[in-house]
């Protein structure tokens, strides 16, 4: 998979090399945020490091007990830390983020790799009862209301939803039964519309997608904000460094609302450029999915693609207007710590997978990694 694994690391490095000059663009228009872009190439030499490790680090090991415990019970946790006044930070009335003085990590972005890797060991050691109800349906469906349930009592609802799709994407490819996953696909949409009617914040945001110009001043204001830099990037675009909405009319420029800037700069070419990118990795990785050595990387590879290619097209549609304005970070693109390393360190794994998937296995040695994984997660059942 020679090809697939340049193909993504190609597409990634010029998503990177886009949102240092996004980052650059919107700090050096404000006095205040001359910082952004020094911070921004630390996280990104941060996730850099954890892509390369990762990305050498076999992906087998993953599935040992001994690190699946840590993992899952440290994100746990640390997800449980946030709770914790001290040791929380709370940034726009969330508190999601635990650190102290400058140091601060967002536990729900570590959450949907632990997530993704314990329904990878679960539905890996189960697949022969995968077409049951209670371990095909069931049990991961439980496994993600865990993680989900925690980061939505942090009023977070785009985290979850992507690690909600994650999941059920997972499911599928693993073989379960496609009556259950079909007949539950309304379950989260339900979920989802009590959480939205029981917040006012979340009731304003979904009224001002509907009619932005309803309320322009206030919920409706970044959207609009948004569709402007859209329609006054045009084709072409301004130029880099040329847009007007970053210079405070744009809230989040540098991270939820990147995108548009990306559209009021680059012009529809910039952004249908950069949209291409997202679907070649997509692509590729799936590719890599098919062809993976054994069921835990094709799950692993499918997991990790979901959660960063379905943010990506989450954050897309958000800014234009397409669905109701949520914020989350446009995957290598915006400026963030935890989801910049979080995310490059899971793509170095779905690399690795690559790696692995372009070598000649021993059909012996893919047998014995499953039945491994299979036999050191049943002996931690009660514990993981």
């Amino acid at each position: 998979m020679k090809r697939e694994t340049t193909i993504i690391i190609l597409s990634m490095i010029i998503l990177m090399a886009t949102g240092l000059l996004m980052v650059y663009s919107v700090s050096a228009s404000h006095s205040s945020s001359t910082n952004l872009f020094i911070k921004h190439i630390i996280y990104l030499s941060m996730g850099f490091v954890g892509f390369v490790v990762m990305s050498l680090f076999d992906y087998h090991y993953l599935g040992a007990s001994y690190i699946l415990r840590y993992i899952v019970w440290g994100t746990l946790f640390l997800l449980f830390l946030t709770f914790i006044p001290g040791v929380r930070l709370t940034m726009g009335g969330a508190s999601r983020w635990i650190g102290w003085r400058f140091i601060s990590f967002q536990p729900s972005e570590l959450a949907k790799f632990a997530l993704v890797l314990l329904l990878a060991v679960r539905l890996t050691q189960y697949q022969d009862r995968i077409k049951g109800f209670r371990i095909g349906f069931i049990m991961p469906v439980v496994i993600a209301a865990v993680f989900v349930g925690i980061v939505l009592a942090q009023k977070d609802l785009g985290i979850p939803m992507v690690m909600v799709v994650a999941t059920f994407i997972m499911m599928w490819v693993a073989g379960a039964r496609k009556l259950y996953l079909i007949g539950s696909a309304s379950l989260p949409v339900l979920g989802i519309i009590p959480l939205i009617m029981s917040s006012g914040y979340r009731m304003s945001r979904v009224q001002a997608f509907l009619n932005p110009w309803s309320d322009r001043e206030h919920t409706g204001y970044q959207l609009i904000q948004s569709l402007s830099a859209f329609a006054q990037g045009g084709f072409g675009g301004r130029g880099a460094g040329a847009g007007e909405q970053k210079l405070g009319y744009l809230p989040a420029a540098h991270t939820d609302f990147i995108y548009a800037v990306i559209g009021e700069e680059f012009g529809l070419l910039g952004t249908f450029i950069t949209l291409a990118l997202f679907v070649l990795i997509a692509y590729s990785a799936f590719k890599i999915a098919a062809n993976a050595p054994d069921l835990f990387g094709t799950l692993l590879v499918t997991g990790i693609t979901s959660l960063i290619v379905g943010q990506a097209l989450f954050i897309m549609a958000v800014t234009l207007g397409m669905l109701p304005t949520k914020g989350l970070p446009l995957p290598f693109v915006s400026y963030g710590g935890s989801a910049i390393v979080v995310g490059l360190s899971m793509m170095g794994i779905l690399i690795n997978v690559g790696f692995q998937s372009r070598v000649q296995q021993v059909p012996q040695k893919i047998s014995g990694t499953v039945q491994t994984i299979r036999k050191s997660t049943r002996k931690t059942r009660a514990t993981v």
